[in-house]
């Protein structure tokens, strides 16, 4: 066995190379302070073409909805169709707005989210820059730009509304409660950002309660006194819910009375919806972090910086950044109680907490100056990740299949290319009908029908769809026909299916009435049949 003293040169050169790479990270550290503002333009640039080339994409079913509801003549009208949507007003009237300057496109009612998602981001950086810095601060816009939520940046549903305006909660109320003066305009911050949040979403009021709750909770502990300015812009932006609790209390009476007391529904919040944190977080982030941080760990084995970073630590701030955190479990509760429904968008703020508490408490994992050479090592990846991989496309078209089989899509294309003839065709997925109906042309179009029979469909695993597109008939343009009255007057017709068996129904239900099917054409999960009544 080799003697220390046949080791020590090993020792040295490898205690010479994490020296050298640390150096190399606090240069870079500087280098990203000096030149914040170019960097962050840079960011900024490539988030703006991203989104942009991403909203071109085709309209899926739900962003159909905002479209189709913010479009309508009045707000009186807007305000009838709402509960079959299920969300509060606000992103409806953004929508409406952006469309009247930029018209009826995608880009124009998917703004909005874009320019809130942007507003998240800008959140989370000034939020971890005030206390850490920029090295941290980026790292954690990073971590938030990159994880599976960051799909609904460019969507015209109110998930990035919830980022945007809880940001701006955050940020607002980190600013009052500072020791300095004025605070009117961070306390009027926070009053609109909590009536932003909850005219966003419904549960926009868990998102506004549980931030400030748990961050409250902890600096009331310390203060021991009540901070009464703070409290009163809390509750006036609360006062949001005399307009959204009328909307809640229809949208409940519409579909979440069948959501609670289905047997069948596929969403229902479980333990195994726990695993939403997946879609929160990469997964290898933290893992490649924690290997920087242990392996430049011996260069800074006997600094202070530790230290330096536990003077600006604030205890409410990251009270408040482990409850966004916990958003997941929190509202898998209360979903589990009050609508029997939970999709981990609805938890989006769980990559926001992840995010906060990434650029927060970096300084302390290493309990050195190495948190330094290996969040700048993550930041030089993630930028990099960031400018030159191509995701946008790619999360464009996951979006598209996994919500859509968007008409659009070139195999749904040539699957219908063999519906010759004048026959009706039949969509059998109430989440395809509209965006094909939407996209088809004029002479395909006319030829579309989905079957509604709600009794029937609110058995089924995911009746959602097509209890939306019943109720809000009277204001969206692709009409449903009701399935025993087409029955009655058509004997011969086509039968669409995109192979999701959760929302394709009426492919089994006319086998088991005795309907014959004839298969014409298949390509992959997708495919097209003649249906027959049956004594033909």
């Amino acid at each position: 066995m080799p003697g220390v003293s046949q080791l020590d040169p090993i020792y040295r050169k490898s205690s010479g190379a994490v020296q050298r790479l640390a150096s190399f990270g606090e240069q870079a550290a500087g280098w990203m302070a000096r030149y914040e503002v170019w960097l962050l333009a840079v960011i900024a640039l490539r988030f703006a073409v991203r989104e942009w080339r991403s909203a071109a994409r085709p309209l899926w079913y739900d962003e159909l909805l905002t479209f189709h509801i913010a479009r309508l003549p009045d707000l009186a009208a807007i305000f009838r169709a709402i509960p079959g949507d299920g969300s509060p007003p606000l992103n409806f009237l953004l929508a409406r707005a952006c469309m009247k300057v930029l018209g009826p496109t995608e880009l124009a009612v998917r703004l909005p989210a874009i320019v809130a998602f942007a507003c998240a981001l800008g959140a989370v950086y000034l939020f971890v820059r005030r206390r850490f810095g920029v090295v941290n601060a980026l790292f954690a816009v990073l971590v938030l730009s990159l994880s599976g939520m960051a799909d609904f940046a460019a969507e015209a549903r109110p998930y990035a509304l919830l980022l945007g305006f809880t940001g701006l909660i955050l940020l607002c109320w980190q600013a009052a409660t500072e020791d300095t003066r004025p605070r009117l305009v961070p306390l009027i911050g926070v009053a609109l950002g909590v009536a932003g949040v909850i005219a966003s979403h419904h549960y926009g009021v868990i998102y506004a309660g549980i931030a400030l709750s748990f961050g409250e909770a902890v600096r009331l502990w310390k203060r021991r006194r009540i901070d009464f300015p703070l409290y009163a812009a809390c509750a006036a932006g609360f006062l949001a819910l005399a307009v959204t609790l009328p909307f809640a209390r229809a949208t409940r009476q519409v579909a979440l009375v069948y959501t609670l007391a289905s047997t069948t529904f596929w969403a229902k919040p479980q333990l195994e919806s726990l695993l939403s944190y997946e879609q929160m977080v990469d997964w290898w982030l933290p893992v490649v972090l924690l290997a920087l941080i242990w392996l430049t760990r011996p260069a800074f084995a006997s600094d202070s910086a530790a230290a330096t970073a536990d003077s600006r630590i604030r205890p409410h701030e990251i009270a408040a950044a482990v409850g966004l955190t916990l958003l997941v479990p929190i509202i898998i509760l209360i979903t589990r109680v009050t609508t029997g429904y939970f999709m981990n968008r609805y938890a989006i703020g769980s990559a926001m907490g992840i995010a906060l508490l990434a650029g927060i408490a970096t300084p302390l994992l290493g309990r050195s100056r190495s948190h330094t050479t290996a969040v700048v090592a993550l930041c030089v990846l993630l930028l990099l990740i960031q400018l030159f991989a191509p995701t946008a496309a790619a999360r464009a078209r996951s979006i598209v299949t996994r919500f859509t089989a968007s008409p659009a899509d070139s195999e749904s294309a040539s699957v219908l290319d063999a519906a010759q003839g004048r026959d009706p065709i039949v969509v059998a997925s109430a989440l395809a009908y509209m965006p094909l109906w939407w996209y088809s042309a004029p002479r395909l179009r006319e030829r579309l029908h989905y079957l509604a029979d709600l009794p029937y469909a609110v058995r089924q695993p995911d009746f959602l769809p097509e209890l939306s597109l019943d109720v809000d008939q009277e204001f969206l343009p692709s009409k449903v026909d009701d399935y025993h009255e087409f029955l009655t007057t058509h004997t011969r017709f086509l039968l669409y299916c995109t192979g999701r068996q959760r929302l394709e129904w009426t492919k089994d239900r006319l086998t088991t009435d005795h309907w014959r099917l004839h298969l014409l054409r298949q390509r992959g999960a997708e495919t097209l049949f003649l249906a027959e009544a049956p004594g033909l």
